[in-house]
């Protein structure tokens, strides 16, 4: 054990939580024998100003935080006349967007008309002319023509099976009349020649549809852009008169007659519909491009800033307001407003501080003081509750940057609320705080809380209390780290049941319910999933900063491989082994009476630490027939074992073990007198020597505070006492463990937890099922050959001894 200087005060009372060091501190300067000084302190006593003070300050940094973006209600619309002159009352600087945007306007109308030029377009054309037609006479080649002109008519009515052929080859539709000449003239080439002719001296122009439409009057010059591999991109201007309309076939007119010098009008005329069939513009409009030019276009504009002065005349008396006097209006109601906003975050406050108020009466009326809340869990509670509005916030305005902006007409903005991780909060404070009482407070008021931020919606008021709740009981007696996940999994089907219905009872009737609903229930699943990731990335800096002690550190402090435990196995084996069976008893009834089974096993395997500092000074640890207590007096004895507690609090202190276990460490032996060594200091007194003080053989205390400290006390004497049984039958267990119990029941150790009558009982019959396991029945083995016996002696498992600790 490492010396204390005498400047050290003893370590129990440097533990213990100094509330009134301010008050002692005051002490010093004789302010509390004056008038003031005498009524300062009993106001603080009866009313606990600082903390309703800290609660205020909590409140009204919450409160700024809700209020953060609020916005005054313009009060002036387009179109009213002022009816005095509007002085601005501030001065500012602003953007005139009506201007900015009138200079956009003519920055996007500088953007020319943009057409795509396809010079490839006669080459696929004339090639469906010619695959057309080439398929067309090979089909005719089949064809027997008889030599009337009525079997001629039949044969060529006949043909017009492959008139749908024909038409896909060739890549348009064409009328009964002109196939039919077709196949009179057997798809000759002559008529094939001439159409492609025309149609490459037609594509030799610029052609586009609807040209009228397309380019608006007062233009005269456009842009086009090649399309041909060789030079893609390649840009170049076209006047409008240069460009022929496709759509106007008179525009259009056969000129190249050659190899139709004899026909007929009739032939003439056709062979110029056919071509007309196939003229396909070679510039088309470039509508996506266009609009990209006039986005950067107006991009490209810096916008136009203008100055106000402090009691500058922005609209005079009767003056009709235009859209610019509004957008100064706004401006001015928007710097205005922050005075407002300041009303609005104070009231808020005391609306918190009175929730608060209530809250903690209720606590206080309806626990009968049993619930304490630390200023500790008040400011962890606090805290908590502006983390998870500050990210909640930032959560809702990341997604509506990145996805109401795109999608805002396909995915409602609400649906983003109820993917946010609001029942982070109420999860770390059931694993930070073990009060069911306090966690469901505190989940009643991050409800309101939430609610407040969205404007007193209902809806998401009661969805953040249900998924609250959800995932405050999911992380209740957290015995594996997956069980945070799946409380998040609870939370997050909480959370889509309960946005279901508060969907369809107030959407019901309206337009796009359906939509929402679908949205909203996957992202209330999300949400409580979202929950249970942010408590597992905040829950090891809570407890590192306020110095918790959560299920998910207990998990880490009951692996056995930790450096205390693993030196406790060398230094003090035999505690080590005690320390485990005390921990199985324990868990064993803190589950039939609804404790914490793991913080009391865990706390078992802690609560005689101290003990690795002089080990051998303890029955479990020592050798047969050596015994250091037979050479030094008993005070020596009991100051020896006092000390295990105060050097296995400083250990767990070292070590950052927790409040609950250093708690149970000092806890365990409550005030239990040490009677061996008490005793023997009577049998060893003389009639000279002054009276053996019992204060002076007990140990300090305090007594347990809490049931699972009670439950380390009670196991630990028991299974102290068990081995000293010679024959650990089932009856004598039972006896042992009634016997205990009830003694420390009668002491009045077990005045200030928890533990009913009822709860006793189960504990009884708890601890002793589980010695019943340990002090087994032993079979009585034949004897050795050598005519030695082999006996078994039912001997407890770790030996015997009286155990005096």
């Amino acid at each position: 054990m490492k010396p204390k200087g005498p400047q050290d005060k003893h370590l129990r009372e440097n533990y213990e939580d100094h509330s009134l060091r301010f008050l002692d501190w005051t002490h010093r300067f004789g302010i509390e024998r004056t008038f003031l000084g005498r009524f300062l302190f009993h106001i603080e006593e009866k009313f606990q100003l600082r903390r309703f003070a800290f609660v205020f300050l909590f409140c009204l940094i919450l409160a700024s935080a809700l209020t953060f973006e609020v916005r005054t209600p313009l009060n002036y619309q387009v179109g009213d006349v002022a009816k005095t002159d509007l002085y601005s009352p501030v001065s500012f600087e602003m953007v005139d967007e009506v201007t900015t945007e009138e200079k956009r306007v003519r920055a996007e109308m500088t953007v020319p008309v943009i057409f795509d030029f396809d010079p490839n377009v006669f080459e696929r054309v004339s090639g469906a002319v010619y695959r057309s037609f080439r398929l067309m006479r090979n089909q005719l080649k089949n064809v027997q023509w008889p030599r009337t002109a009525d079997g001629r008519d039949e044969v060529v009515k006949e043909f017009f099976i492959h008139k749908g052929e024909f038409e896909k080859e060739f890549g348009a539709p064409v009328s009964d009349y002109i196939f039919e000449w077709l196949v009179q003239n057997r798809f000759s080439a002559r008529i094939e020649n001439v159409v492609i002719r025309n149609l490459e001296a037609w594509s030799q122009n610029k052609l586009a549809e609807n040209v009228e439409k397309t380019i608006p009057a007062k233009t005269n010059i456009v842009l086009a852009r090649t399309l041909q591999k060789n030079n893609r991109g390649r840009e170049f201007n076209l006047r409008k008169q240069e460009i022929m309309d496709s759509t106007n076939t008179d525009n259009f007119v056969l000129k190249d007659f050659r190899g139709l010098e004899r026909a007929t009008g009739r032939d003439i005329s056709n062979a110029q519909a056919l071509a007309r069939l196939v003229i396909y513009p070679n510039l088309t409009l470039n509508k996506q491009e266009i609009s990209s030019r006039r986005e950067q276009a107006r991009g490209s504009v810096l916008p136009t800033t203008i100055s106000v002065k402090k009691n500058q005349v922005i609209v005079s008396e009767g003056t009709l307001i235009q859209p610019f006097h509004m957008a100064l209006i706004k401006e001015i109601e928007t710097l205005r407003s922050e005075s407002r906003r300041d009303l609005m975050t104070f009231a808020i406050a005391l609306l918190f501080l009175a929730m608060v108020v209530v809250f903690f009466q209720y606590l206080r009326r309806f626990t009968m003081g049993k619930v304490k809340v630390e200023n500790k869990d008040i400011l962890v509670m606090g805290v908590i509750t502006i983390v998870i509005v500050v990210f909640t916030k930032v959560f809702v305005f990341l997604t509506e940057t990145a996805f109401v902006t795109k999608f805002g007409g396909v995915i409602p903005p609400e649906i983003f609320l109820y993917a946010a991780p609001v029942a982070a909060g109420p999860m770390l404070v059931g694993l930070l705080i073990a009060s069911g009482e306090v966690v469901w407070l505190f989940s009643a008021f991050m409800a309101i809380v939430m609610g407040i931020m969205t404007d007193l919606n209902l809806g998401y008021m009661i969805f953040t209390l249900a998924g609250g709740i959800a995932g405050a009981r999911g992380v209740y007696s957290t015995k594996q780290r997956s069980d945070l996940y799946w409380a998040g999994v609870r939370a997050g089907a909480v959370n889509a049941m309960v946005v279901a219905l508060t969907v369809t009872i107030s959407k019901l009737e309206q337009e796009g319910f359906t939509q929402e609903l679908i949205g909203s229930i996957p992202a209330g699943f999300i949400g409580g999933l979202f929950s249970a990731m942010v408590a597992m990335m905040l829950i090891p800096l809570l407890e590192s900063v306020f110095n918790y002690t959560t299920d998910v550190k207990l998990l880490e402090l009951s692996n056995l491989n930790h450096p205390l435990l693993k030196t406790m196995i060398v230094k003090a084996p035999g505690t080590y082994h005690h320390s485990m069976l005390v921990g199985s008893m324990v868990e064993a009834a803190a589950e039939e009476i609804g404790a914490n089974p793991l913080l009391g096993k865990v706390m078992c395997y802690y609560h005689d630490i101290g003990k690795m500092e002089h080990a051998n000074y303890f029955i479990e640890n020592q050798k047969p027939g050596h015994n250091p207590h037979d050479h030094i007096s008993p005070y020596m004895s009991k100051t020896l074992l006092v000390a295990h507690v105060k050097d296995g609090v400083e250990m767990g202190m070292d070590s950052k073990l927790g409040k609950p276990i250093i708690d149970g460490i000092l806890q365990h032996h409550g005030t239990t007198l040490i009677s061996y060594f008490y005793n023997k200091a009577l049998d060893l007194r003389a009639d000279a020597d002054p009276e053996v003080a019992e204060d002076e053989f007990r140990y300090p205390g305090p007594k347990p505070q809490f049931r699972e400290a009670a439950l380390c006390m009670l196991a630990d004497s028991i299974e102290a006492a068990s081995r000293s049984l010679d024959e650990p039958t089932p009856v004598r267990l039972q006896n042992i463990v009634r016997n205990i119990v009830q003694r420390k029941f009668m002491e009045g150790q077990l005045d200030e937890c928890s533990l009913t009558l009822k709860d006793l009982s189960k504990v009884e019959a708890a601890f002793t099922r589980i010695l019943l396991g340990i002090y087994h029945q032993r079979i009585d083995y034949p004897k050795a050959a050598g005519g030695g016996a082999s006996e078994s002696v039912p001997t407890p498992l770790f030996g015997g001894g009286n155990r005096r600790s």
